[in-house]
């Protein structure tokens, strides 16, 4: 939802844009900071998520997106990278 690129935030244009807006933000603060930091930056996407948004049809339980986003953010730990990923590591467009 947050990726202008991907474009799938079509049915909730509202929601899409404030993804799209903190996405804007970190990429602006990765800019102020500059390339000094021993911390990433990460945008990070938890995958679609059963939930009471995410709804039953959902691959994901909240356990297995939370623990992917977990090893994500160990992975990235002090790496100074400012990434859009989703729960699988994978780089997102922004």
């Amino acid at each position: 939802m947050g990726s202008l690129q991907l474009s799938v935030g079509a049915s909730m244009p509202l929601y899409s844009a404030s993804k799209a807006a903190l996405n804007s933000l970190l990429l602006h603060w990765a800019a102020e900071l500059g390339s000094s930091r021993d911390f990433s930056l990460l945008a990070l996407h938890p995958g679609w998520v059963r939930t009471d948004m995410g709804g039953d049809q959902a691959p994901l339980s909240v356990e297995q997106s939370v623990a992917g986003l977990v090893d994500v953010i160990e992975a990235n730990a002090g790496l100074d990278q400012c990434r859009f990923v989703d729960h699988e590591g994978n780089t997102l467009p922004w």
